[in-house]
């Protein structure tokens, strides 16, 4: 077996099996702390120049770290540390455990506690969201994260290796931390945010063709095409609308970030039992990404 459907397979078992890794020896905590340094240390002129000096940094240190660990080998240690470290470029496990939680709750009544824990979940306001608020939140936030927490990671491991699949959660955590529109971060996460939007542009629309085909058995596959035409370029971010547009079709629910956006506009607002059905979605959509890289078998594209 190539060692680079090793490293995928073993890397998706510790999803499986351990889910997220502790804080102090997680490779995405590390670039965090790295990125909290630049902020730290960032002037109060010449912020955009500063921002995009940042991006190459972290985005350089990232590739040399992850090149690097081909000296390592292809034994049993080199399996194991890199499978380590592709792990950290994506979360399957954590990403459907935790909205499953959210949906129990949303089931018992404690709306109070899905608004709290919703904040981890999601960047908007949630202490006066509603319980189909709080579902849409949740049902866009797996859509989303289909997107750049397992398609794109993946998709540049299938292309670069281990170095696209980190350089692309570095430059996706730039983007998370200090890609904003308002101060302090508007000039300072400039360019952090348009590379993001770069690097997203395709697996975003790659997701479409995926979601399409889960949603034959878990949705409606044309009612997932057609909002996804005719909605996805109506969110602020020009790839989130994607995935979340195809999944409001998909499950005929209805999408709404309150000021920002509405997506499948006609269709119901969504309760728990569609937070449950956007897992089961969201989820088989994952298997299908990984069931590709596997028939690709030995991947002949990874260009590292």
């Amino acid at each position: 077996m190539d060692f680079q459907i090793q490293v995928l397979l073993l890397a998706i078992l510790f999803d499986i099996i351990f889910g997220e890794m502790p804080s102090s020896f997680h490779p995405v905590v590390w670039m965090g702390k790295l990125i909290n340094l630049f902020v730290g240390a960032a002037p109060h002129h010449y912020r955009k120049m500063y921002g995009l000096l940042m991006m190459i940094f972290c985005t350089g240190i990232t590739v040399l770290l992850a090149s690097s660990l081909k000296l390592i080998g292809t034994g049993i240690s080199g399996l194991v540390i890199t499978a380590y470290f592709l792990k950290s470029s994506f979360s399957i496990r954590m990403l459907l455990v935790s909205a499953i939680g959210i949906q129990a709750d949303l089931d018992s009544g404690k709306i109070e506690k899905v608004r709290s824990d919703l904040k981890t979940f999601v960047g908007r306001d949630t202490s006066n969201l509603s319980a189909h608020q709080s579902a849409s939140a949740v049902i866009e936030s797996l859509a989303e994260s289909f997107v750049d927490g397992v398609l794109s990671p993946l998709f540049y491991f299938l292309v670069f290796g281990l170095p696209g699949a980190l350089t692309y959660r570095m430059i996706n955590t730039l983007d998370s931390m200090v890609g904003y529109k308002k101060e302090p971060f508007k000039e300072l996460g400039y360019a952090a945010a348009k590379i993001d939007d770069i690097v997203n542009f395709v697996p975003a629309r790659m997701s479409l063709p995926i979601i399409f085909i889960s949603s034959i058995f878990f949705g409606k596959p044309i009612d997932a095409l057609k909002t996804c035409i005719s909605d996805h370029n109506k969110t602020a971010s020009p790839n989130s609308g994607w995935s979340m547009s195809a999944v409001s079709g998909a499950l005929n629910v209805r999408l709404e970030k309150v000021g920002y956006h509405v997506l499948g506009d006609k269709y119901q607002h969504p309760g728990a039992i569609h937070i449950k059905k956007a897992v089961f979605l969201v989820g088989f959509s994952s298997l299908i990404v990984i069931g590709v890289i596997f028939l690709i078998g030995k991947i002949p594209l990874v260009l590292f």
